[in-house]
C-alpha cells in the first residue's frame, strides 16, 4: 500500500527575535519547507503469515501484517496476485510488495531479503515473531543454488531447481529448459532434464539450428507425427519391430523348408547330387542361424513406437 514518511520534524517552535534579516528570514523559510517534506513509496513490505491455494476466486491470494504500519486495514480481506496469469506463490515468512487498487490490496513479487531462488522467509519482521515458523503445509527448505547468468541473459528460476533461460551462444539465440540442475552452470549430460533450442543468424549454416533433448526417458504421444519433414509424400511409415520380425520368421521358415526339401532329393540322386547336397547343407545352416539370432542385435532397447 503506499504511504508517506515525513522527512524531518518540524524544529521551527519560535518566531524570529530581534530585527529580521533576509538571512534570518531563508533560514526560517527553508525550516518550514524542509519540516513538510515527505518520502512517498508506492509500495509497501508485507510479511506473509498464511497463503491461499485454491480457493476459487483467492486462489495464490496471501494475508499477513504490513511491515512498516501492522495495524493497518487489509484491504478486499486477502492480498491477491496483481497478475492473474503469472503467479509466483510465496511460502509463509517471505515479503512481498503490496500495492492498492480500488479498494483491494494486490502483491507483485516477493522480496529477495537473501538472495535464495528456494526462499527468503524473514518470520517475524512485522512483529509476533512465532518460534520455529513453519513456511506451510508441505514446503521444505532445500538448498538450491542460482544458476550462473550471462549479460543481457533472461531467466525464469524456480524453487526446486528448475529453469528456463533466455540467453544465447556466440551472440546467437539459444533457450535452455531445465529440471533438475546438478550444478551452477546447465550441462546437458549432468542435469536430470534438459531441452535446448539453438538458433542462427542469417548467416549460420542449417548445423547452428538444432534442439537437444535429454533425460533418462522421453515420451512423445500424437495422433500424427513426422521425423525429417512435414510434407507427407516425403515421409514413410515407421517399422514395428515385432511385426517385422514375425515376417522374417515366416520367411526364413518358408526357406528352410524349401531348401530341405531340395536337399532331401539332391541326397537321394546319391553322387549325382553331391554337389547340390554341398551347396544347399551350408544355405540351410546359414538361415538358421539367422533364425536364432536373439533379437538384439535388430531391436532397439531405447528407441520404442506403438
Amino acid at each position: 500500500m503506499a504511504y508517506r514518511r515525513k522527512r524531518r520534524v518540524d524544529t521551527s517552535t519560535s518566531y524570529l527575535t530581534g530585527v529580521p534579516t533576509f538571512s534570518k528570514i531563508g533560514s526560517m523559510v527553508k525550516k518550514l519547507i524542509a519540516s513538510s517534506q515527505y518520502d512517498f513509496f508506492e509500495g509497501e513490505a508485507f510479511e506473509v503469515t498464511e497463503v491461499i491455494l485454491n480457493e476459487p476466486g483467492n486462489r495464490g491470494s496471501v494475508r499477513g501484517n504490513f511491515i512498516n504500519n501492522p495495524n493497518q486495514e487489509l484491504l478486499g480481506g486477502v492480498v491477491k496476485s496483481l497478475t492473474p496469469n503469472i503467479t509466483t506463490v510465496p511460502v509463509i515468512g517471505e515479503h512481498v510488495v503490496v500495492l492498492e487498487y480500488n479498494g483491494q490490496h494486490y502483491y507483485t513479487s516477493i522480496i529477495n531479503r537473501k538472495g535464495s531462488v528456494n526462499e527468503n522467509s524473514i518470520p517475524g519482521a512485522a512483529g509476533n515473531y512465532v518460534r520455529n515458523t513453519k513456511y506451510g503445509k508441505t514446503f521444505e527448505r532445500k538448498d538450491v543454488q542460482p544458476i550462473f547468468i550471462n549479460e543481457g541473459d533472461i531467466v525464469f528460476e524456480g524453487r526446486y531447481g528448475q529453469s528456463i533461460k533466455f540467453g544465447s551462444n556466440k551472440q546467437k539465440p539459444q533457450i535452455k529448459i531445465v529440471a533438475g540442475h546438478r550444478g551452477t552452470t546447465e550441462n546437458i549430460n549432468n542435469d536430470d532434464s534438459s531441452i535446448y533450442l539453438s538458433g542462427g543468424s542469417s548467416k549460420a549454416s542449417d548445423e547452428d539450428k538444432k534442439i537437444q533433448i535429454k533425460s533418462n526417458s522421453i515420451f512423445i504421444n500424437g495422433s500424427d507425427i513426422r521425423l525429417g519433414s512435414t510434407v507427407e509424400n516425403e515421409l514413410e511409415p515407421v517399422v514395428k519391430g515385432e511385426e517385422l520380425k514375425k515376417i522374417i520368421d515366416m520367411l526364413l521358415d518358408s526357406a528352410i523348408s524349401s531348401k530341405t526339401t531340395e536337399l532331401a532329393a539332391a541326397t537321394a540322386l546319391g553322387p549325382a547330387g553331391a554337389t547340390q547336397v554341398a551347396k544347399l547343407t551350408p544355405e540351410i545352416a546359414e538361415l538358421q542361424a539367422i533364425k536364432a539370432l536373439p533379437v538384439t542385435p535388430y531391436f532397439s532397447s531405447t528407441i520404442k513406437t506403438i
